[in-house]
């Protein structure tokens, strides 16, 4: 894809009505089946998931494993910490933000430390975690946090498999990384203005 594809898309995307969040405020979420989907119902978070599993395939080595396990533990604390009742500021912005850094990374293609990537998936994370958390039904919270676990895993594998993918076709994924961290920035920078 090109650039002006790319933009093409972000725009489009961008212009899409509110179900782009996936945390809408709606009491819509019930279960380990719509915790399992609520990381696939909302862009950000999709694009936000997808893009640890991209930049965790690209630092390779411990990164493999480590990003996509911070990610994950850090949603399930947010998770946690939003069943207490307490309220978190800037959520939605936080959440928005870490779309359109994942995607500056890819962009820039930096072999960053090991520990600033895992110390970003933390953070971002647990404001994931904090927004499912929220949404989640106070009557089972516990299956509504599996659900959510698991299609975050997912969307992290994704994310892995798409590198080794590219890679194994002799596609150099530089450019290709480039390209959808371009995408997925446009898309976050998008998202801001529906929010």
């Amino acid at each position: 894809m090109n650039f002006k594809t790319l933009t093409a898309l972000a725009i489009i995307t961008a212009s899409l009505p509110g179900q782009a969040l996936a945390h809408t405020g709606n009491d819509h979420v019930h279960g380990i089946a719509s915790g399992f989907l609520h990381p696939f119902s909302g862009l950000d978070h999709l694009l936000a998931m997808i893009a640890v599993g991209l930049i965790a395939a690209r630092l390779g080595g411990s990164a493999l494993f480590r990003l996509p396990l911070a990610f994950v533990s850090a949603m399930v604390a947010g998770a946690a910490y939003a069943l207490t009742g307490v309220t978190v500021p800037l959520v939605e912005t936080a959440i928005i933000t870490s779309v359109v850094l994942l995607g500056a990374a890819l962009i820039a293609n930096a072999n960053i430390p090991v520990a600033l990537a895992i110390t970003g998936a933390v953070t971002f994370g647990f404001f994931h975690g904090f927004a499912h958390g929220t949404e989640g039904p106070a009557a089972a919270p516990l299956g509504h946090i599996l659900g959510f676990v698991g299609g975050t895993v997912i969307l992290h594998i994704t994310g892995i498999a798409a590198v080794h993918s590219l890679a194994r076709h002799g596609a150099g994924p530089t450019s290709a990384l480039r390209a959808i961290g371009t995408g997925i920035m446009g898309a976050g920078i998008g998202l801001a203005f529906v929010a």
